[in-house]
């Protein structure tokens, strides 16, 4: 007799598909970042046009992640993460082949439509197929696969273009991606094509526990997604799949959030919904996000122009190596939650921007060891504030579908990576390196003044 949970074997290859799933797409995401000085001299057109290979794809990627949340419920979603990543995989083997730079910007914005939707779905789905219990630790695993993904998006590609060239570099990414995709859509095969189980059933047994029903389908209804586990649900993954935190203690927001728990389900109390939640201080944390990815983004978008320029005129493997420093931003995530069990979310905010403030000003000095010791302590401090800054927007709020705000925190994060590769390259065309960290400084202090004086950060409640 059925015990209405999935096998072990059912479960390894639900997470393993979704791991592998986040490794193909965001192994494409970045792909040209580390090129870009290539790119503009085979076409012969300026830094920033040449950044729109960069930014096309995070602006079709925020724009869609949304609907593609919404899209999942009804096409199934092992169909749309499959779907995702073969596409994403074969529009990167067009990338070589472009004959015009506006091609090869088109193909890049719609790879980025492609990716978007696999971290629209890719948690809900786990929340569906998988027991509560295990669903943090697949999540985990996930989100693994997309830090995997998004380091190698710039360092295979960088390095493989040393010996192909990066028409060479870009075609050996894209292949890799497809091997992973196809093997994706090989453990995803028992899902691809069941029959979805209709919302009526399931609107006919609300008493029953998610739990207790047999293997989830995929036409699961999406709300059941934040019945399970509701953390694990609203997990964030950014754009190189680094975790939010998610322990409550890292909201200084959490006690006005627990009223409304306190409720009971009885919905009297609660404040109506807002399509756009901007209460509690929301707009503040959007913002930090997105001028959070504007200083990342943009920084590491023209490094690798910076050190192929005089004095060092670095090849595109050794440039690659520098992204190495993305490994700054794992340590820092991974103790972000301890930190918060004894620090506010303001004050590890704070101290964010004073080392990112420190780390930008350190890579001015003209040192290949200087600027690693910058840019790791730029890594730092983004993540210190991006990390907290995204936990906040999934954490409960009364009145706020804590779902929908992680994906509108999600979605300006990916236009603050659009803005700041694009603004970088006028900037250093413009005002050479020095450009770049004026753009990064003036971005740090707003979110410094912002999160010093915004009361839901945690230095004053209001009444």
């Amino acid at each position: 007799m059925s015990t209405g949970e999935p096998s072990p074997t059912s479960t390894r290859r639900t997470v393993a598909a979704v791991f592998l799933a986040g490794i193909s797409v965001f192994l494409v995401l970045y792909e040209t970042q580390g090129l870009l000085p290539a790119i503009r001299d085979a076409y012969g057109i300026d830094g920033p046009t040449a950044s729109l290979t960069v930014s096309a794809t995070n602006v079709a990627m925020a724009c869609f992640l949304i609907p593609f949340s919404m899209l999942a419920p009804r096409i199934g979603h092992a169909r749309q993460i499959g779907a995702g990543v073969i596409v994403a995989a074969i529009l990167a083997l067009v990338l070589p082949f472009t004959p015009t730079p506006e091609l090869l910007i088109v193909v890049r914005f719609l790879q980025g439509l492609a990716i978007a939707s696999v971290p629209a779905t890719a948690m809900a789905y786990l929340s569906l197929r998988l027991p509560p219990a295990a669903l943090p630790g697949a999540i985990g695993v996930y989100i693994a696969g997309n830090t995997i993904g998004g380091l190698c998006s710039r360092l295979l590609t960088g390095l493989a273009s040393e010996f192909l060239g990066w028409h060479g570099g870009l075609a050996f990414t894209a292949v890799v991606s497809l091997i992973f995709g196809l093997i994706v859509v090989w453990l995803l095969r028992h899902d691809l094509f069941s029959t979805a189980r209709s919302r009526a059933v399931l609107d006919s047994d609300d008493s029953a526990p998610s739990d207790t029903d047999p293997t989830p389908t995929e036409a699961a209804d999406p709300d059941a997604v934040a019945a399970g586990d509701g953390r694990a649900s609203n997990a964030l993954a950014d754009g190189d799949g680094v975790p939010a935190a998610t322990d409550g203690s890292v909201d200084d927001d959490a006690d006005s959030a627990g009223d409304a728990a306190d409720d009971g389900g009885a919905g009297s109390a609660q404040p109506p919904r807002r399509a756009i939640p901007l209460r509690g201080g929301l707009w503040r944390i959007y913002l930090t996000g997105f001028l959070c990815m504007i200083v990342f983004g943009g920084s590491f978008t023209m490094l690798g122009t910076r050190l192929q320029h005089d004095p060092w005129h670095l090849s595109e493997g050794a440039v690659a190596l520098f992204f190495l420093i993305y490994l700054v931003g794992t340590v820092v995530t991974t103790y972000y939650g301890r930190l918060a069990t004894k620090y506010s979310r303001t004050r590890i905010t704070l101290a964010g921007m004073v080392i990112a403030l420190a780390g930008a000003g350190l890579t001015l000095v003209d040192s290949l060891v200087v600027i690693i010791i910058g840019m790791s302590l730029l890594t730092a401090g983004f993540f210190l504030g991006h990390t907290g800054a995204s936990a906040a927007a999934s954490a409960a709020r009364p009145g706020v579908d804590s779902t929908r705000s992680a994906a509108i925190y999600l979605t300006v994060y990916y236009l603050g990576t659009s803005l700041g590769a694009w603004l970088s390259a006028v900037l250093f065309s413009d005002f050479a390196w020095p450009g770049v960290v004026a753009m990064c400084a003036s971005s740090l202090i707003v979110v410094f003044v912002l999160t010093l004086t915004g009361a839901p950060l945690g230095f004053r409640k209001r009444s």
